[in-house]
């Protein structure tokens, strides 16, 4: 089976794009995204719809009768790493498979998608190592990575993420058990949706004065006290309200404008067969291609 993926910086229209095209070919769509996953994040991850025919399930959203598989998966103290995220990934495709219905896939994380894909091993974790390696900051991190592998290396990997950094230490630590995270009888087909800085920093400050407007600060502050310690308070847009309190809207825009960047440098790494500058073109090609 073949599964059309649309992948795109945040604020490219993806989720919007694959709910039209899944509307038109009776599909429904997963969204690989770790923050959307999560219960009750609705605001600040992108979820809300202005549409009113929207349907929240266990693991799934309905709009306008389309599923989008990934929502509302886990509560915010769920421990979730890339591996337990693609296996939930992997239920979801395989009941499609297994039904005969299409399913289109909107992906804003290449490492993730990377990851479905078999392109990234992987070990198991050893839970007390990553424990201590949790403890240290993210320069003595990279201090540690810099001593496992070269500079030219070290260049293809978001470094400013602790996660990732602790990851691949965890995996260059243990390579004799390394292995890769496969989809038998599935191939993805990837469509990247290539949109100039100058459109997505546009789409990303309305963005962001809409999740303002809609109520993301309360959103934060009620589930604040349920769960304190949630890593999610750690991701892009909660993490400015986390540690602001002025200028706020502005440093959101800063931060989404910043990791619209990383995106895109990870992007330019993939190896990507169709790249598009427009939406109608990727739609048309999608069209062609399954219809």
């Amino acid at each position: 089976m073949k599964i059309p993926v649309i992948l795109g910086p945040t604020c490219s229209g993806k989720t919007s794009l694959a709910l039209e095209i899944a509307k038109e070919l009776n599909w429904d769509t997963l969204s690989i995204d770790s923050r959307q996953v999560f219960k009750d994040l609705d605001i600040g991850t992108g979820k809300f719809k202005e549409e009113s025919d929207v349907q929240k399930f266990e693991g799934y959203w309905e709009v306008g009768g389309v599923k989008i598989w990934g929502y509302d998966v886990y509560n915010l103290d769920y421990e979730l790493n890339v591996l337990k995220y693609c296996e939930f990934c992997r239920e979801v495709i395989a009941r499609y498979v297994n039904n005969k219905k299409g399913l289109i896939i909107t992906c804003g994380t290449g490492f993730y998608l990377d990851f479905l894909m078999g392109r990234v091993k992987y070990t198991d974790i050893n839970l007390k190592k990553k424990q201590e390696l949790d403890s240290k900051t993210l320069i003595e991190l990279n201090e540690i990575l810099a001593k496992l592998l070269p500079s030219e290396e070290i260049q293809k990997i978001d470094t400013k993420n602790k996660r990732r950094v602790i990851t691949k230490i965890l995996s260059l630590e243990n390579k004799e058990n390394y292995q890769t995270f496969l989809i038998k009888g599935v191939e993805f087909e990837i469509y990247y949706l290539n949109q100039s800085r100058e459109i997505l920093y546009k789409n990303a400050d309305s963005f962001i004065d809409m999740i303002i407007k809609k109520g993301v600060v309360n959103e934060y502050n009620n589930l604040l006290e349920k769960f304190p310690l949630a890593k999610a308070w750690d991701g892009l847009i909660y993490s400015e309200i986390k540690n602001f309190d002025t200028d706020l809207s502005q440093r959101m825009k800063f931060s989404i404008h910043a990791y619209i960047r990383r995106q895109q440098t990870y992007f330019k790494k993939m190896d990507l067969k169709y790249v598009f500058d427009n939406s109608k073109s990727l739609m048309d090609k999608i069209y062609i291609n399954f219809k």
